[in-house]
């Protein structure tokens, strides 16, 4: 019971702080009220839809160099703008490739396109499967011709 108390006591306490915190926490008050006006402004802002954005300056130089920055470059110097916003996803997605209605009642490709992008077709995979072998089998054999040099049996 009186752990409660305590742990609701202190609660209060904290809370009042937070909201009798100053407006200016320049103005020399103590420490804790002045991070608690901080994060009583912080939290304020969260709504603005300008804290959602980033601005982001892309130009290049006399050497040809790029460069990027949130602030704008020098006078006179060419740069792109683009406005990017933290609450979405600014990776554009993979276009989907789309097939005419009539070619769906036809006989299906003789080499299907997996749709995904990066993902061989299964001719290509086919091939790249081989050449692992291929490769395997190079590797076997030079490991037996060692073993063989090593064993003393040439």
């Amino acid at each position: 019971m009186l752990l409660s108390l305590l742990i609701v006591l202190i609660i209060v306490l904290v809370a009042g702080a937070f909201f009798l915190a100053p407006d200016n926490p320049d103005d020399g008050s103590p420490a804790l009220l002045q991070g608690l006006s901080q994060i009583r402004s912080m939290a304020e802002g969260l709504g603005d839809e300008e804290s959602h954005t980033t601005t982001v300056y892309k130009w290049q130089d006399a050497d040809g160099e790029w460069h990027f920055s949130n602030t704008p470059p020098a006078q006179g110097i060419a740069s792109q703008v683009q406005t990017y916003r933290a609450d979405t996803n600014v990776i554009q997605a993979p276009q989907q490739q789309q097939k005419p209605a009539a070619a769906e009642n036809n006989a299906p490709p003789t080499e299907p396109d997996p749709g995904i992008p990066g993902l061989p077709s299964p001719a290509k995979a086919k091939k790249l499967l081989d050449d692992a072998r291929a490769v395997q089998d190079l590797n076997d054999n030079r490991m037996d011709m060692l073993n063989r040099q090593i064993d003393g049996s040439n």
